[in-house]
């Protein structure tokens, strides 16, 4: 559909936009003591679709010059709420490219267009990152015939890779993990159904056992064939830190500015009782196994297991986490399990 005098057509993006959407991801980046970008190479369409059952993804394009003006939209997937498996859709990718900024002002019909789509979703979500407060500012304030941001509480992601080789933990042994899935990540809100999601990436399954049952598990995963972090540049306190010798003391070697990170992702924790010193031995086992320089690991403020994860050494980021819809309700009520792989 076209808008302001047919200067701008809005629709649904196909695998042909790829290249507009790459050139909006590469023209932005997040600021604040670590400027870091996030990308989605080499195609981002593709790399939305992996993330869940499907995808609403929107563009925005110029009709004079046919370039890519805006992307956003939504990842579809199934994931548990409640105890039940329900279709949910993660508010993902809004960014407008920074020669059209200011010069876009339907962005309520876009919002409109956009929940036409995916109207047969139950619940809908998205996070925030904390440094991003003009997007906080307009979005908590609310508007007119726009969706109700319903701020739930804060999202913390660990960078971690204390690397250790303190107890055994089995590789890729599967056996007991379903029954986790149904007594445990079941109950979690926000928990993909689908472990074997795409957008995870490629990895391999961690557990720790006792007496045959797993009391310790997680996959963690390379996710750069579909996602990766650019380190821009750091700023205040960071930018003296990231030249000290963090390793040796325990912390995770700050990457070169204007490099890649080599980042793996953990998902699927589970720690029996949330037990801190176990959640810190296992994760510093498993990431021994690994050749990541940094791990990732996000979890809800409700999640128990970020009480365990402050024990080990890291660099944590924040963001604020949101129920989004056009008439403020269907949030969930429980532990939010939302994987930070998927967000």
């Amino acid at each position: 559909m076209n808008f302001q005098n047919n200067k701008y057509t809005l629709r649904l993006a196909a695998d042909s936009d790829n290249d507009g959407i790459r050139e909006i991801f590469h023209s932005e980046g997040f600021s604040g003591g670590l400027s870091v970008k996030y990308l989605r190479d080499p195609k981002p369409y593709e790399s939305f679709c992996a993330d869940g059952d499907s995808a609403a993804i929107l563009v925005v394009t110029d009709n004079e010059n046919r370039r890519t003006a805006a992307v956003g939209g939504a990842v579809i997937r199934m994931e548990y709420v409640n105890g039940t498996a329900e279709k949910c859709a993660y508010l993902t990718g809004l960014k407008i490219h920074p020669d059209y900024r200011r010069k876009i002002s339907f962005i309520a019909k876009a919002y409109s267009f956009l929940f036409d789509n995916i109207s047969d979703c139950k619940y809908c979500y998205t996070t925030i990152l904390d440094d991003n407060a003009a997007a906080i500012a307009m979005l908590e304030k609310g508007h007119k015939n726009m969706p109700v941001y319903n701020y739930l509480g804060h999202y913390t992601t660990y960078c971690f890779n204390e690397g250790k080789n303190i107890i055994p933990v089995e590789k890729d042994n599967f056996d007991g993990f379903d029954k986790l899935m149904e007594n445990y990540f079941s109950h979690m809100d926000h928990v993909p159904v689908n472990y074997k999601c795409g957008g995870f990436g490629e990895g391999h399954f961690y557990s720790l056992r006792e007496n045959g049952e797993i009391i310790a598990c997680c996959f963690i995963s390379d996710q750069k064939a579909h996602k990766q972090y650019k380190m821009l540049s750091y700023g205040g306190i960071y930018k003296l830190i990231s030249k000290l010798p963090t390793k040796l003391l325990g912390y995770p070697e700050f990457p070169k500015a204007d490099s890649i990170i080599d980042h793996g992702v953990v998902s699927y924790l589970y720690i029996r009782n949330s037990d801190r010193k176990l959640c810190s031995d296992f994760l510093r086992s498993a990431a021994a196994q690994t050749d990541f320089s940094l791990l990732l690991w996000g979890g809800f403020e409700n999640n128990p297991l970020c009480g365990a994860m402050d024990r080990l050494r890291s660099v944590k980021y924040g963001s604020r986490f949101y129920s989004v819809s056009l008439d403020g309700k269907n949030a969930p009520t429980g532990i939010i399990g939302a994987e930070t792989a998927l967000l």
